[in-house]
């Protein structure tokens, strides 16, 4: 057999100088931390080292069993598999010892079935003084015969192989479990935020949200809490607003709701998991309850209950209780970092400042209720201490004096922008300072006092008396002489929003406002559902030659006849606008 084999001329040849080339060759295998590569490179220079036509490496599995891992010239064999101490694999890992066979068929211990192979060497892959292996090298030429230098060459190579091949094992142990461990965190990140839900299910509040944990999950978190319809809270609603309520298949009240904003002490899973059983407990006592502080006392016992053990023994958390009826808001500040409200109206700024202890840290909170009354146009701005403790590479704190100038100097923008301008401006304050601690952002902010507001569920039967009403309320609109072109365009806001943007989802909500003035009437319709690129939908339809196709079809009726039809960025918001001047026009 030549000295080199064809396609390998850039590999070491072994024979004949063991010490220097077996380092050389060393440096070789160790190239590569693939385990099949390794075994390949492993398996490859074995047989080139003895000029062999045949080989393979059997790895031993945890049930005691050799598998073949890497093979040459074995054709189906490739498969094979013995358990300890059967065939010349299996008593070579069961003893220890390497075998050198110059008559392989005729060796009571064989258990393959090609009769050619002639001579064998089968040696130990030994780890200490653990065996994880077999090399095997055989070759079916008559006149070559394995003889005890061979054997020694091969005894010398695998042991270097050996370690080079555990580390290759370990190696991809590790990054498998880290591959599972990322699998695991990135699902455990979707469930977090999957128990978040900043959908308000009144139709004159805005929301807005950000989380950004430090790492995949955190202890940070927010929530919007839905009442439920009980008859129970009814008194707190005008009459005619309890008879639009009864009216409406939805199971959850239009008019109250509750929010929350909190931080687990310290981060990670173990703070994550808390979080998920901390919001679980405060959506349930939420939806039954109207009182923060009722509310906030049962959390701390539940608190205290469940982890008292834990080292993360408490929580912040700023809980709210919002009236639409009076557009109050009842809250409780357990520790947590004080809202900043930013009035529309003088443009004063505050801090809605109270007192209580953090959750689960004493058995009697101490928790403060307090209520403050909200106008149109009057923004809140939610935050965990990770926002304010924002660190620079200088080693400042963002604190709350400069996050109440960025929000002042923002406040114009409109509540999507306020939000992505706070979140650049917090980054370029940090620089490439790494993030400390989770983060997590909300912004309410209460829209203009609606004639009407609606909250329905998705339910297309329920279109017809959503229209009924919004007609009822426009009955002062100088521009009803024809409510035709207006139902028109309703129901096909109404039928996007169910169909389309909640996909017919019957646990999302749909939600309605109407502005009636004498001149101008202002329809919303908003749906939870992720939204769409209107802008090329609206431009693939006009571009279209068949003005009979769906795509985007609806929507160009609704523009011919609306003064005005625009959607937010998300597109799961439309407002629509009628004006009086141009209906008598028409």
């Amino acid at each position: 057999m030549p000295d080199n084999v064809a396609g390998r001329e850039t590999e070491p040849d072994m024979r004949g100088s063991p010490g220097g080339d077996l380092l050389r060759l060393g440096k070789f295998l160790v190239s590569t931390l693939d385990l099949n590569d390794r075994l390949d490179r492993v398996l490859d220079q074995a047989m080139e080292l003895l000029g062999a036509e045949r080989g393979s490496i059997m790895l031993l599995e945890e049930n005691g069993d050799l598998v073949i891992r890497a093979s040459r010239g074995l054709g189906d064999g490739c498969r094979f598999r013995v358990s300890l101490g059967e065939g010349i694999s299996g008593w070579v890992a069961q003893n220890g010892e390497p075998l050198i066979l110059q008559d392989v068929v005729a060796d009571s211990r064989f258990r393959g079935s090609d009769p050619s192979v002639k001579s064998a060497l089968a040696v130990p892959l030994r780890v200490g003084e653990r065996i994880i292996g077999v090399l095997n090298v055989s070759t079916c030429t008559r006149t070559r015969r394995f003889q005890r230098p061979d054997l020694e060459h091969l005894i010398s190579f695998a042991d270097m192989a050996a370690a080079a091949i555990e580390n290759a094992r370990l190696y991809q142990a590790l990054k498998e479990d880290q591959d599972r461990t990322e699998k695991e965190l990135r699902l455990a990140s979707r469930i977090q935020r999957s128990i978040i839900s900043t959908h308000v299910p009144c139709a004159s509040v805005r929301m807005v949200s950000r989380l950004m944990p430090a790492s995949a999950v955190g202890g940070d978190f927010f929530s919007v809490i839905p009442l439920d319809r009980d008859s129970r809270f009814c008194f707190y609603c005008r009459a005619e607003t309890q008879d639009r309520c009864q009216k409406l298949r939805t199971d959850f009240c239009p008019q109250k709701f509750g929010l929350m904003i909190g931080d687990v002490a310290n981060k990670g899973m173990p703070a994550a998991l808390i979080m998920s059983v901390l919001t679980t407990i405060l959506y349930e006592l939420g939806r039954r309850h109207i009182s923060p502080r009722t509310i906030l006392d049962e959390a701390n016992a539940a608190f205290r209950r469940f982890f008292s053990e834990s080292q993360y023994g408490f929580a912040t958390l700023f809980y709210g209780f919002y009236d639409n009826n009076d557009n109050t808001l009842t809250y409780v500040r357990a520790g947590h970092e004080p809202p900043l409200l930013l009035r529309r109206k003088g443009g004063s700024v505050e801090f809605l400042e109270g007192e209580g202890f953090p959750v689960g840290l004493m058995e009697d909170g101490e928790f403060q209720e307090r209520t403050v009354r909200l106008e149109k146009g009057d923004r809140l701005l939610f935050y965990t201490d990770g926002l304010t403790g924002s660190l620079n590479l200088k080693g400042q704190i963002l604190g709350r004096k400069r996050l109440a100038e960025l929000a002042v100097e923002h406040r114009e923008e409109d509540i999507e922008s306020f939000l992505d301008v706070l979140a650049d401006e917090i980054m370029l304050f940090s620089g490439d300072a790494p993030q400390p601690d989770d983060i997590a952002v909300m912004v309410l902010e209460l829209e203009d006092l609606y004639d009407l507001t609606m909250t329905v569920g998705t339910d297309v039967r329920q279109i017809r008396y959503v229209i009924d009403s919004v007609l009822e309320t426009l009955q002062g609109f100088q521009g009803l002489s024809d409510p035709v072109t207006l139902r028109l365009c309703l129901e096909e806001l109404l039928h996007n929003a169910m169909e389309h943007g909640n996909r017919c989802d019957r646990s999302k909500k749909v939600y309605i406002t109407v502005k009636a003035e004498p001149t101008k009437a202002i329809i919303r319709v908003r749906d939870e559902g992720e939204g769409f690129d209107h802008r090329r939908v609206i431009a693939e339809g006009e571009g279209r030659q068949d003005i009979l196709s769906e795509r985007g079809r609806g929507l160009l009726i609704v523009r011919h006849y609306a003064d005005d039809l625009r959607f937010n960025r998300e597109g799961n918001e439309a407002t629509l606008v009628f004006t009086a001047d141009r209906r008598r026009g028409n």
